[in-house]
């Protein structure tokens, strides 16, 4: 059986963590970090989710490690359901019958330290699914640290391909080395731990926790389930149906509870909610220091079976696979033959290990463990994989323990040593042929060759190599490190130039020159006098719908604000790398001038980001101005989601100035909106949020940021088309709408709750928005719809409007709309030519 481990993602700006594939044919395992950005990393690599089951995530549990997971857990579950539902279908074609119900029902099982469960449980209102049992196998003792127990070699977890040991690793709570030369021994670490882990963590606390997470993705929920109550009794916010005369069902618009207005006691029918829906607070937890790393081999094989030495020995050929089965057999004369004699020699079990070390305070412990001594455990481990925190690869003290262990080959992985490549290539190709059409709105994707995200040089030592994406080492049939599949640096200019015609070409050559035309000029600046400021740049971060692809982020816009901030407007999964991959160098300067973030609802592509953008921006502002303060304004249930995390890891939530939007004004879909005090408004640079729900799941908002200039920025999150959210944008200087779905496709858009093009730029005009910019597009197109526009400037002022369609990583000021979209029919020729899919270079 073909078996081999190889490097999928090394730290860059939009691949931050160390994620390992390793390969059987039967299986796929994934240890390291599922950090933002790794699922997109696996659509670029053409890897197939279907044949993981088990997730083992290093380190401490923390968005650094498992930042992704999240989203990863729903794109398993819905690659292992589809699977499924296949292999069912194609049985029942067979057998012309119901096939029996499978007893091997998919189960994803994710190992981690301590914490896991309570990570997945504070997700619970917006990461469920159906018939997908999820096992979390959370470490939070020393396998190898019994009391009075002598240490087991056996394997923590073992499956048909592979023994795996945990090796839980903790901090020396200093941040720094220890003072004294000597090492200390694994028993003086055991002595100070063993009080700490039996105070610190509650059993009972673990326990609601490992239920909540059943209960997410092993229920037997269905959204038409309804609860019969009382009015008085509902739950709120909640649909509630009453039945008429007739006995039918029909949604009840009477008085609510907390309206003011006396309600009637009268029976009711309320929709159940996801019951892990239901808890409405987790018991707190602790932040833990511990950093899991493995140990990880595979099983002794049966040497080769010696087919001559067979025949010598007379032993039938359909004897043969009963040798091979370890049975005797009778051979000629009736001799015995055992499978010793014709099998070769045993090949003990080969592997490798992973050790994550997020800083300096984690090595003398690590160096201590017992498993170095462990024979048993140690022979034929021949890689170690380091996952390693900056300044750790340095450590002198990890220096010499590489050189102790010296027969082992290293591999370190870490954002001091791995080049700042190019991780998407696609995505690159893509922004490289828009910028070869409109070079002000289309930056090239930053990225270095020669350096680091830390600034360094990549070398090799002599105690250890760089890991590089598609490193291979392969244990079966043979070992052997397969560096011919290391990913080479993508040629972007050789990956787009194939596919850039040269009547795009033309096409952008015309449009430069036709905005470069004085009398545009002048028409541009008379119609757009009155328009707030025009230079403030909307930056497309992420444009795509549900799951990154190759092409598209998901959801996150930043708006820049010259005089009043950065104002953040969603952020899906790996918003903070599209923003370093904008701003490069300048992404600390962005971070710093942030100063609200919006989330528009509880779906995973629109907010999946925010924590690594809180924690960037608490890093960042630390060591300029800790007493500056990010206003997060969304639904409550947002917040809260964001406070029991805080628990997990302190990421910057005590800094936080907290808008929740609970529940709208009486008979209305409008909220009242929160206006911002005059320290606040030089704070923040706003006057006024105001926010209406919408039709697209619970507690979606739209809203508008109203500026002390008069610039009004309306952001519709996902919705259909919302007279709520018309009157509230009304005069919008900019509304940034989705625009999931092509026209064709409405009534996708209906059943989806989703808007199409045309409904978004409708909304638009009842606003009376000065400009449309279309987004959040689904991920089927790459291309875009042919838009009929006049691209005339109309001598009306008071009618001046221009739509644009959205590209990750584009950048256009206000005051450059006119300009943007003389590009736009360049740029759907451009598309329009892209018949070809970019390659991507495999790696499996």
């Amino acid at each position: 059986m073909l078996n081999y481990v190889q490097v999928v993602t090394t730290p860059t700006a939009d691949t931050p963590g160390a994620t390992i594939l390793l390969h059987f044919d039967n299986k796929r395992y994934v240890f390291g970090h599922t950090a933002e950005g790794t699922q997109r990393a696996f659509v670029q690599r053409k890897i197939a989710l279907n044949k993981v089951d088990n997730i083992f995530l290093s380190g401490p549990v923390n968005w650094t490690s498992a930042g992704g997971l999240l989203g990863m857990i729903l794109t398993v579950a819905d690659v292992l359901a589809a699977s499924e539902e296949q292999a069912r279908i194609n049985n029942a074609a067979k057998q012309k019958k119901k096939p029996p119900t499978r007893a091997d029902k998919p189960r994803l099982k994710i190992h981690a330290g301590e914490n896991l469960s309570y990570l997945l449980a504070t997700s619970r209102r917006f990461i469920f699914r159906r018939g997908l049992p999820l096992e979390p196998h959370e470490v939070c003792s020393d396998p190898r640290n019994i009391q009075g127990a002598a240490a087991s070699s056996e394997p923590d977890w073992k499956d048909g391909n592979i023994n795996v040991w945990y090796m839980p690793v903790e901090s020396d709570m200093k941040g720094s080395p220890i003072s004294s030369s000597r090492k200390r021994s694994h028993d003086e670490f055991r002595e100070r731990d063993t009080t700490a882990v039996s105070t610190s963590r509650d059993d009972n606390g673990k326990k609601i926790a490992r239920t909540i997470v059943e209960q997410m993705f092993n229920s037997n929920w269905t959204p038409d389930a309804l609860l019969e109550t009382t009015l008085h009794q509902a739950s709120l916010p909640a649909k509630i149906f009453v039945r008429n005369e007739k006995g039918h069902l029909q949604l009840y618009t009477g008085p609510l509870p907390g309206s003011g207005v006396e309600v009637p006691d009268i029976p009711v029918l309320v929709r159940q909610p996801w019951p892990s829906a239901n808890v409405s607070g987790l018991p707190h937890t602790e932040l833990s220091s511990q950093s899991l790393c493995y140990i990880v081999k595979g099983h002794d094989r049966r040497g080769k079976f010696n087919p001559i030495e067979a025949e010598r020995l007379g032993v039938d050929k359909r004897d043969y696979r009963r040798l091979t089965n370890l049975e005797s057999v009778k051979g000629k004369d009736g001799n015995l033959v055992t499978p010793e004699m014709v099998l070769g020699e045993t090949v003990a079990g080969s592997g490798f290990a992973v050790i994550d070390m997020p800083d300096i305070s984690y090595i003398d412990y690590l160096v201590n463990r017992p498993e170095w001594n462990d024979s048993q455990i140690m022979k034929g481990i021949y890689v170690i994989f380091w996952v390693l925190g900056r300044g750790v690869v340095d450590d002198t003290r990890l220096q010499a323990f590489m050189q102790e262990v010296s027969p082992i080959r290293h591999i370190v992985i870490s954002a001091d040593t791995c080049p700042n490549m190019i991780a998407l290539e696609s995505a690159a190709t893509q922004a490289y042929k828009l910028r070869c059409v409109d070079s002000d709105r289309f930056p090239l994707p930053s990225h270095n060759n020669e350096l680091s995200l830390a600034g360094t040089i990549p070398t090799h030592t002599l105690s250890y190599e760089t890991g590089r994406v598609g490193k291979t080492v392969q244990f079966a049939p043979r070992y052997e490190h397969q560096d011919d599949k290391v990913l080479p640096f993508p040629d972007i200019d050789k990956l787009a130039r194939p596919s850039l015609d040269e009547d795009v070409l033309k096409m952008a050559a015309e449009a430069k020159s036709k905005i470069s035309n004085p009398d545009f000029i002048t028409k541009v600046e008379k119609a757009e006098v009155n328009i707030p400021n025009r230079d403030a740049e909307i930056i497309t971060l992420g444009t795509g719908s549900a799951v990154p692809s190759k092409y598209r982020n998901v959801s996150a816009t930043l708006v820049r604000v010259p005089g009043y901030g950065n104002y953040l407007f969603d952020a899906g999964e790996n918003t903070l790398g599209q923003l370093r991959r904008v701003f490069g160098d300048e992404t600390p300067s962005v971070l710093r001038d942030l100063k609200v973030i919006w989330i528009s609802h509880l779906h995973a592509d629109h907010h999946l980001g925010t924590t690594s953008v809180i924690k960037a921006w608490h890093e960042e502002t630390m060591k300029s101005d800790p007493s500056k303060r990010l206003v997060l304004a969304s639904h409550f249930h947002m917040i809260d989601w964001l406070r029991e995390y805080a628990d997990v890891e302190s990421f910057g939530f005590d800094r936080l100035v907290n808008i929740p939007f609970t529940r709208a004004i009486p008979d209305s879909r409008i909220f009242k909106p929160y206006i911002f005090g005059t320290k606040e408004v030089e704070q923040f640079g706003l006057e006024k949020i105001q926010p209406c729900s919408v039709s697209h799941c619970y507690g979606a908002l739209a809203t508008v940021f109203t500026f002390p200039s008069g610039l009004k920025i309306a952001y519709s999150g996902d919705c259909r088309p919302s007279d709520a959210f018309v009157q509230i944008g009304q005069g919008a200087t900019i509304l940034i709408h989705e625009s999931t779905f092509d026209d064709e496709l409405k009534g996708d858009a209906i059943a989806k709750k989703h808007s199409t093009m045309s409904e978004a730029i409708d909304v638009g005009r009842r606003m009376g928005a000065r400009r449309i910019l279309l987004t959040h597009f689904s991920q089927r197109y790459q291309k875009i719809s042919i838009m009929e526009e006049d691209f005339e400037i109309r001598p009306d002022a008071k009618a001046d409007e221009v739509v644009l369609l959205a590209f990750d990583y584009m950048r256009v000021k206000l005051g450059e709309f006119r300009m943007a979209q003389a590009f736009l029919p360049a740029v759907q020729k451009l598309l329009e030519e892209s018949t070809e899919e970019i390659s991507a270079i495999p790696l499996l």
